[in-house]
């Protein structure tokens, strides 16, 4: 299971990826993306597919 750290920087681009991915849009993900913020805890992945997890709600929005 994935550790969450409220401290944890995203990059620019990362932040936007984990906003697309709320937006229904995972597939712009990039992998490495994709990777890190599962690593997180943002998103998980789930039969068929990813999601946002709560922590990922979370950090949208808070907004960095």
């Amino acid at each position: 299971m994935a550790q969450v750290l409220s401290a944890t920087a995203l990059t620019r681009e990362e932040f936007v990826s984990l906003r697309d991915g709320a937006k229904g849009l995972m597939h712009r993900m990039s992998a490495e993306h994709k990777v890190r913020l599962i690593e997180l805890g943002y998103i998980e992945e789930v039969s068929g597919g990813i999601r946002l997890t709560g922590f990922g709600r979370m950090r949208i929005a808070e907004g960095k």
